[in-house]
């Protein structure tokens, strides 16, 4: 095997690994949109406030 197509093996897995790690990141972004909305249910905050709550935090608001 010559190095070039060892080096293209390589950079397949590291593809296969990133894409990996973005799939459990989006996941786990998920998970904790559940949490803030739960938390926000809980807290009984409307749409107004929540926004604000947000930007006082300096967290994106989506």
């Amino acid at each position: 095997m010559s190095e070039r197509e060892t080096a293209i093996i390589g950079l397949k897995r590291e593809i296969k690994m990133v894409r990996a790690k973005a799939r459990d990141l989006r996941e786990q972004n998920e998970r904790w949109r559940d949490v803030a909305k739960t938390l926000r249910q809980l807290a009984g905050l409307n749409d107004v406030q929540y926004s604000r709550l947000l930007s006082a935090a300096s967290l994106p608001i989506e």
